[in-house]
């Protein structure tokens, strides 16, 4: 865990570089086709306001080639509006005079009829020309697509060469609301009307068939191409399998979703920004980073799909990637550390195990130059019966010494190797206690006490913990004059097996040592030993998943093994 200052200069950053990269639209090549996935995912809508007539493959084989007399144009924009239609728009050029133009007119002046404008290579606007203008409201059809080609906004009004016009779907909803058009703004559009869905009635079928015009009723009526030798197709968000669409029905689509209000605004990068830290320090400052992660992305898709919705767009993968990214620094500097601590700790286990080398070359030396000595002495001397009782009694001590010596390094070495589920028993760590020290007591006359809570059962060697206890008291008696007592306890799901003196008190910095091999106190000065029986007790504690330690107190010191329980040893072993 990081400390809270440098994980929240670590959010500032982030989120400042998060603000920096959405103001620039550095990530829209990624942000955008996401934000298409989640829409295609969203409920679609169905088309309540719209209708295409469509100038399909059907209505030229029947009614012939493009560009038909302007005529026909008029019989549908007079059904349109004896049906009841809310208003027409003609998504057909009509920049130049031609035959019908006329009765065209005429019909437009029955209902609301929008015309379709668009700029020329020169910056001049193609309108219709008269008679139309006069009874016809032109408007903008320019698409604006984005760099990968699809359609997502649309300018609310463009100008050029002095003019200005709306947009043809802006202009389309404004006879449905009512609403002011918003001047000079883009306008992003959620097509949650898919334009595949909207409503189409082929142009032939009519003109054949006058009685279709009641599904016109009530209706925006849109009249353009879809055949695929006439017009412009585009792909906006919600395109299924990447079928372009016709123009027409993607004006329709657009309309459906400004009339609803259905139209997204993009969360302010300052705003992303603010989001993307907060989710990074909380990340930074939690003690359970990759659940706080995970916590964090879902969040920010489970919000970012609700406020989709409702109509605000929100950078999905640059917040996901800023968490995930922050993820990655700390485990990469978690890895680097352990990487560093482990090199630290090689190094030092490098340097103890030659101290330890020299440590037991020097212990065993001791013995063994003692050995020699005595057993030149009775090579080379004639020695009384009483000397040479005396020489070989110190000589099988000496002997005796080593054995022990060696005895116990081999346990040491032999523990970590032993299966410890074929080793090991259910036991009653406060019996076995007990059990020890009244054997204990039988060689000694210093007052030995124990205590011990009932059921404490642990999952163990009896044997060695056995030796621990006897190792443990052993120690006790030697270092102090006073009484030693012994506990056993339950805490949560350890079992606890405390020794506690009152000897001599034992110093921070040995503490820290006085579990390694062939380490003594200096409280150990002037008695005998090896240097060896704690560390047999740490390694016994380990390997039954527990540990040793000890503490000082009030004229003493307390030696403390922790046990798992035989319940939480066996959920362990399960794992």
């Amino acid at each position: 865990m990081l400390r809270t200052r440098t994980a929240l200069m670590i959010a500032i950053a982030a989120g400042v570089a998060v603000t920096l990269l959405l103001a620039f639209d550095a990530v829209d090549p990624l942000e955008l086709p996401a934000r298409d996935l989640v829409l295609r995912r969203l409920p679609q809508h169905a088309a309540q306001q719209t209708v295409v007539v469509a100038i399909d493959e059907q209505s030229l084989r029947d009614v012939g080639a493009w560009p038909w007399d302007r005529g026909k144009l008029a019989t549908i924009v007079d059904r349109a509006a004896d049906a009841g239609a809310r208003g027409v728009i003609l998504d057909i050029l009509l920049a130049e005079p031609r035959s019908g133009d006329e009765p065209l007119a005429n019909a437009a002046k029955r209902l609301p009829v929008l015309a379709v404008a668009v700029v020329d290579e020169h910056g001049r606007w193609l309108v219709p020309g008269l008679p139309l203008s006069q009874s016809v409201t032109a408007a903008h059809g320019n698409f604006e697509l984005d760099h990968d080609g699809i359609l997502r906004r649309l300018s609310a009004t463009k100008q050029s060469g002095g003019r200005s016009l709306t947009a043809l779907s802006v202009e389309a909803a404004s006879l449905i609301t009512g609403a002011p058009i918003p001047v000079g703004r883009s306008i992003a559009p959620a097509f949650r009307t898919r334009a595949n869905a909207i409503p189409t009635i082929g142009a032939a079928d009519l003109l054949g068939d006058p009685a279709l015009a009641q599904r016109l009723r009530g209706k925006l009526v849109f009249i353009g191409p879809t055949a695929f030798a006439l017009g412009d197709r585009v792909l906006t968000p919600t395109t299924r399998r990447h079928q372009p669409d016709p123009g027409v029905t993607v004006h329709a689509a657009a309309t459906e979703s400004i009339i609803r209000g259905d139209v997204i605004s993009e969360l302010p990068p300052i705003v992303a920004g603010v989001f993307a830290a907060i989710g990074i320090g909380a990340i930074l400052i939690a003690r359970r980073r990759r659940i706080a992660a995970g916590i964090v992305i879902v969040a920010i898709l489970a919000g970012g799909i609700a406020l989709l919705a409702n109509g605000t767009a929100i950078p999905f993968i640059t917040l996901i990637a800023s968490a995930a990214i922050a993820v990655g620094v700390l485990e990469t500097r978690i890895i680097v550390a352990a990487l560093r601590s482990s090199e630290e700790r090689y190094a030092d286990d490098r340097e103890r195990d030659a101290e330890s080398k020299r440590v037991l070359a020097h212990e065993l030396k001791t013995p063994l130059a003692s050995m020699r000595s005595l057993a030149q002495l009775m090579n080379d001397f004639d020695l009384s019966e009483a000397e040479r009782t005396r020489v070989t009694s110190l000589l099988q001590h000496e002997a005796g010494k080593l054995e022990t010596m060696v005895g116990t390094l081999l346990d040491l070495e032999r523990l970590p190797l032993r299966d410890f589920a074929s080793s090991s028993n259910v036991i009653d760590l406060g019996d076995l206690a007990s059990t020890r020290v009244d054997f204990l007591r039988a060689s000694t006359d210093r007052t030995l006490f124990v205590t011990a809570d009932r059921d404490v059962f642990v999952r163990a060697d009896a044997a060695l913990l056995e030796r621990v206890v006897d190792n443990l008291v052993g120690n006790a008696l030697k270092y102090t004059a006073g009484a030693v007592t012994v506990r056993v306890a339950r805490r949560g799901n350890d079992a606890i097996l405390e020794v506690e003196d009152r000897g001599p008190c034992i110093s921070e910095t040995e503490r820290e040592k006085i579990f390694a091999r062939f380490v003594r106190g200096t409280t150990a000065a002037g008695t005998n030993g090896l240097g060896l029986g704690l560390s047999l007790v740490s390694e016994i504690a380990k390997w039954h998943g527990g540990a040793a330690s000890l503490d000082n107190v009030q004229g003493g010191s307390r030696f403390r093994i922790t046990l798992p329980l035989a319940a939480a040893a066996a959920k362990a072993g399960a794992m």
